[in-house]
């Protein structure tokens, strides 16, 4: 972890996060940490000490925990921001839904929180480029398709609704699976899980938490104009699940075990989250992007780089990152176009993401195998296996 790092602690009205700071402080870490109480107070501790990342608890004296954060979110998007809060205060808890970074659920232990926030603070030490930061410090927001979110809307709210049912529609969905798994990984007691099922999410959560989720945070639905931009959700989620399917399939040729082969499917319907970010928050720029792709001369993540100055799966990557994905499906997400900066040499969900990708781009088989990247293929000893993954997967890919 880099040193000279502040993480600022907020506490309430309870002074419910002294104890838990003071336990963080006896550790033995390269961090600066700042306390104080009230928010603000933090204000002006962020005035005079910028900090990288914040605690607070979601109650406070004078101002409400929700009303912080945004503040912090408008003057210090880069800062990292944790809110600690009870589960039954849902209604408090879901006003913070576009300003918070990471969930912390009380009781918290130390250990939860200490890996949290080395996550947030070391996660550029793979991924350095920190035009990410700048680019996307706010939450962004992350559109779903009409169709869907109305579908996954009138499930919940029929009184047979299973939390089956509600995974199955979810998981078809790249930014509500994004966000429903966000809080999955962060809300969790104890430890991070490492959920990559929608459906076992949803059951983790409760329907009663989803549905306050999806209806009352109205997170997915708000795009405008997406074609003014040259994108189309609908064009994306249609790749994104196809990409899911045929990873998973590909995934399970390999021989791979099961919770692989899930991890994979997911990371196939969130490869392009980075994307879906990019033209939901910053769509000026996104349409200059698609303006330089049309002739050709520039690749998509080209276009991206001369533009924005990072990739959409540099972006994409650091968005799960910070919400406390899996690391598997991060590292697919984030390295999809450029599978030979990623150290492992053995089969994983990167891997079948990227040749699921490559595979519903290209026409033929040697369209596909001029498209992947060989060297990295050849590294982990799959390469030869391209022709029979590509047969088995093509009846896959509609």
């Amino acid at each position: 972890m880099a040193t000279n790092r502040r993480i600022l602690f907020v506490d309430g009205e309870t002074q419910a996060l002294r104890e838990l700071h003071d336990s963080f402080i006896a550790r033995t870490q390269p961090l600066d940490t700042l306390y104080c109480s009230g928010g603000m107070a933090a204000l002006d501790v962020l005035h005079q000490s910028p900090c990288e990342a914040v605690v607070t608890d979601l109650r406070l004296a004078g101002m409400s925990g929700d009303q912080l954060l945004e503040q912090i979110f408008k003057q210090y998007p880069q800062t990292h921001r944790v809110v600690l809060a009870d589960l039954g205060d849902l209604q408090a808890l879901l006003r913070c839904v576009g300003n918070v970074n990471q969930f912390l659920i009380l009781p918290c232990e130390v250990e939860r929180l200490q890996i949290v926030l080395e996550r947030a603070v070391t996660f550029d030490l793979w991924l350095p480029n920190q035009t990410v930061r700048e680019l996307l410090g706010p939450m962004p927001q992350l559109p779903s398709p009409a169709e869907y979110y109305d579908r996954v809307v009138r499930e919940l709210q029929s009184a047979t609704a299973s939390a089956e049912a509600i995974g199955a529609l979810i998981a078809q969905d790249p930014a509500m699976t994004a966000r429903v798994l966000q809080l999955a990984n962060s809300a969790a007691y104890g430890l991070p899980t490492e959920d990559s099922d929608p459906a076992k999410a949803v059951r983790e959560l409760g329907l009663a938490n989803i549905k306050a989720l999806l209806l009352l945070s109205h997170t997915y639905s708000n795009f405008a104009k997406p074609e003014a931009v040259g994108f189309s959700v609908e064009k994306l989620w249609q790749h994104s699940h196809a990409t899911a399917r045929v990873a998973a399939a590909i995934a399970r040729e390999a021989g791979v075990d099961a919770e692989m082969i899930q991890q994979s499917a997911s990371a196939g319907l969130l490869h392009n989250i980075g994307k879906l970010a990019l033209a939901a928050n910053l769509p000026d720029q996104f349409a200059e992007a698609n303006t330089l792709t049309k002739s050709g001369a520039l690749k998509w993540w080209q276009a991206e780089l001369k533009v924005f100055g990072a990739t959409h799966g540099e972006v994409g990557g650091w968005l799960l990152g910070i919400w406390g994905l899996p690391v598997p499906i991060v590292e697919a997400v984030a390295l999809h176009h450029h599978p030979t900066k990623f150290l492992s040499r053995e089969f994983c969900p990167l891997t079948a993401v990227h040749l699921a990708d490559q595979f519903l781009r290209s026409a033929n088989l040697d369209a596909a195998m001029e498209a992947v990247d060989t060297e990295y293929l050849r590294a982990i000893g799959v390469l030869e296996k391209l022709p029979l993954w590509w047969e088995r997967c093509r009846s896959r890919s509609s």
